[in-house]
C-alpha cells in the first residue's frame, strides 16, 4: 500500500511581520490551524508539523488535530533545515506534500488534485500554478526527495530541486489560496478590507 504523507512547514520566526502569524486567528481560527485542516483527509496518511518558534504555542494550535509534531532546533538556518529534520519520517512513503503553514486558504479540492495527478503517474513533482505563478502544496516523490535532500540549502526550500528537474514537473490549476500567504502587516489590512476579523494572539 503507498504511503502518502503531509508536512506543513511552522518552524519560521516571522521576521517580516514582527510578530508570529501562524497564530493569527482569521474570523476567530488561527493561521495555522487554518492551513492544517484542509489536509485531513483520508488519503493522506500521516500529517506531520515541523516546528521552531514559538513551538508551544503553534502546537497549541492544533490541540485535538491528529497531527504530529516535529521540533527543528535548526529553524534559523531557514526553510531547507525544516524539510531536512523530516528524513527519518520518510521511510515506507510514496510520496510527501509539502505545504507552507501561512498559507490558510488552501483548498481541500486543490489538494486532492495534486494527488490525484500524482497518482496518474505522470510526474515525480506536482505544483499548482495560478495566475503565472506556482504555488503550494508541492507534491514530491520520497525516493527523489531523499537522493536530493542533503542538498538542501538556506531558505530556498525545495526550489533548487523542482528546478533541476523541471521536466519531471507536472502542473496543475490552482486558484488563489495556492499563492496567498501572511507575511506583512499590509497583508492582514487587506484580509480585513475584505471583511475577515482579524485578531493577533496576546501569548
Amino acid at each position: 500500500m503507498k504511503m502518502f504523507l503531509a508536512i506543513i512547514l511552522a518552524a519560521g520566526t516571522s521576521s517580516r511581520l514582527g510578530f508570529n502569524k501562524l497564530t493569527v486567528f482569521i474570523d476567530g481560527e488561527s493561521v495555522i490551524r487554518r492551513s492544517v485542516t484542509p489536509f485531513l483527509m483520508a488519503e493522506i496518511d500521516r500529517i506531520l508539523v515541523v516546528t521552531g518558534n514559538d513551538s508551544e504555542n503553534v502546537k497549541e494550535q492544533l490541540e485535538g488535530l491528529p497531527v504530529s509534531f516535529i521540533y527543528n532546533p535548526c529553524y534559523k538556518k531557514g526553510m531547507s533545515s525544516s524539510i531536512k529534520t523530516v528524513t527519518p519520517f520518510l521511510e515506507g512513503s510514496e510520496a510527501v506534500l509539502f505545504h507552507l503553514g501561512d498559507k490558510p486558504f488552501v483548498s481541500s479540492h486543490s489538494i486532492k488534485t495534486v494527488l490525484n495527478t500524482f497518482r496518474a503517474g505522470k510526474a515525480r513533482i506536482v505544483l499548482p500554478r495560478f495566475d503565472g505563478k506556482t504555488g503550494h502544496p508541492v507534491m514530491i516523490s520520497t525516493k527523489l526527495l531523499e537522493d536530493e535532500i542533503g542538498n538542501l540549502h538556506g531558505d530556498r526550500g525545495l526550489r533548487e530541486v523542482i528546478e533541476k528537474y523541471k521536466q519531471d514537473v507536472v502542473f496543475i490549476e490552482g486558484d488563489t489560496g495556492n499563492l496567498f500567504d501572511i507575511d506583512t502587516i499590509q497583508v492582514l489590512d487587506q484580509l480585513r478590507e475584505r471583511g475577515y476579523t482579524i485578531e493577533e494572539n496576546k501569548r
